[in-house]
C-alpha cells in the first residue's frame, strides 16, 4: 500500500508545485504590500488622524477615525490611535470630514470645451475624482480614435479617472455621416480593448430601438448586442417617455438609465422598474422631496449628474462637490 501511494504523492507534488517563472502583476504587488501595512508590519507613508468618516455602505458618520495611506492607496481605517504600525507623516484633521471621492455618473466633458487633463484641474479640487464620459459629439468627429482621446491623459498621469460610455449616436441618423461609424465590430473592439470602456452611451434614438421598420434599427441593436456580449452597460436617454407603457418598454429593452427625468411621478415609475436615475441638479430639487414622501430609503438606484456644462459654469456653480 505504501509503495503504491509513493508515485501518486510524487506526481501530485510535481503537478501542483508553484511555477517559478510566474510574475505577479503590479496590482497584486500593491495589495500584498497594503495588507502588511494594515497589519502594522510595513510602515505607512502618512496617517490622516481624527476625522469624521463616512461609512457609505451603512450610511453612518463615524467620529475620531484614522486613515492610513501607503502610496496612492488607503491601507487601514479605524478608531484613532488603534493602528499598530508607524508612518512617516501624521496629518491632524480634527473637525474635518472624510468621504470617498465624488463622481459623475453621466457627464459630457466634451461640453466643457477642455481636454481631459484640464477637466481634472477643474474638478478634482472640489472632490470629483471620476467621471463617466458620455462621448457622442466627439465620437462623430474623431471616429475610431474616440477611446484613445479620452484615456490617453490618464495613461500619461492625469489623476482624473474616466470611464467611457461610447457614443451610441455615431452617426446620429442613417442620413448623415461624420467622422465615425460604430456598428457591432467597432463597439466590440472598444470594449475588448480597455476595461475603462464601461459601455454604450445614452441610447437616445428611441424610434430606432422600438421600431423594427426604422432604417436605424439594425445598427443600434448591433451596438447594444456588442455591449452586452463584452460585459458592458447600455445607458439610456428616455426624455419624453413618461407613461407606464413606454417606461416598461424602455426597461424591457435593457436600457439601464435615464438622465432626463423631469416629473416626480416619472422618476418614481422609472426607478420602480429598475432604471437607474441620473438627476440633473435643477430637477433633483423637485424629485428628491417627492421620493422622500414616497418612503424611498434605498438610494442606490439614483445619482445626481451635471450632464452638459461648460468650464465657466463649472467654475461658477461647481460640479460634484
Amino acid at each position: 500500500m505504501k509503495r503504491n501511494l509513493l508515485p501518486i504523492f510524487i506526481l501530485s507534488a510535481i503537478t501542483f508545485s508553484a511555477d517559478a517563472r510566474f510574475e505577479f502583476s503590479d496590482e497584486v504587488w500593491t495589495r500584498q504590500e497594503l495588507l502588511l501595512v494594515a497589519l502594522g508590519q510595513v510602515p505607512a507613508d502618512r496617517i490622516i488622524t481624527g476625522v469624521t468618516g463616512l461609512d457609505v455602505f451603512n450610511l453612518l458618520w463615524i467620529e475620531r477615525q484614522d486613515v492610513v495611506i501607503k502610496g496612492k492607496r488607503i491601507a487601514w481605517v479605524g478608531d484613532t490611535g488603534t493602528w499598530p504600525g508607524s508612518a512617516g507623516e501624521m496629518i491632524s484633521a480634527k473637525g474635518q470630514w472624510a468621504v470617498p471621492g465624488f463622481g459623475e455618473s453621466h457627464k459630457h466633458i466634451e461640453s466643457s470645451y477642455v481636454t481631459p487633463e484640464y477637466e481634472a484641474q477643474l474638478v478634482i479640487p472640489d472632490g470629483n475624482t471620476w467621471s463617466a464620459e458620455g462621448s457622442h459629439e466627439l465620437s462623430n468627429v474623431v471616429g475610431n480614435h474616440n477611446v484613445e482621446f479620452w484615456l490617453t491623459a490618464e495613461d500619461k498621469g492625469s489623476p482624473l479617472k474616466i470611464f467611457l460610455a461610447v457614443g451610441s449616436a455615431t452617426p446620429p441618423t442613417v442620413y448623415e455621416r461624420g467622422g465615425g461609424y460604430y456598428g457591432y465590430r467597432e463597439m466590440r473592439g472598444f470594449l475588448d480593448g480597455d476595461l475603462r470602456v464601461a459601455g454604450l452611451g445614452e441610447v437616445m434614438d428611441w424610434s430606432s430601438v422600438a421600431n423594427p421598420e426604422s432604417p436605424g434599427y439594425q445598427r443600434i441593436w448591433e451596438v447594444i448586442q456588442a455591449t452586452w456580449d463584452a460585459r458592458g452597460v447600455v445607458e439610456g436617454h428616455a426624455l419624453g417617455l413618461v407613461d407606464i407603457d413606454p417606461i416598461n418598454a424602455f426597461s424591457a429593452a435593457g436600457l439601464s438609465s435615464d438622465h432626463h427625468i423631469r416629473f416626480a411621478k416619472e422618476v418614481f415609475e422609472k426607478i420602480r422598474r429598475g432604471i437607474f436615475a441620473e438627476l440633473h441638479a435643477d430637477a433633483a430639487r423637485l424629485l428628491i422631496p417627492y421620493l422622500l414622501e414616497k418612503g424611498i430609503t434605498d438610494w442606490s438606484n439614483l445619482s445626481v449628474c451635471t450632464d452638459d456644462r461648460d468650464a465657466l459654469a463649472s467654475l461658477q456653480m461647481g460640479t460634484m462637490d
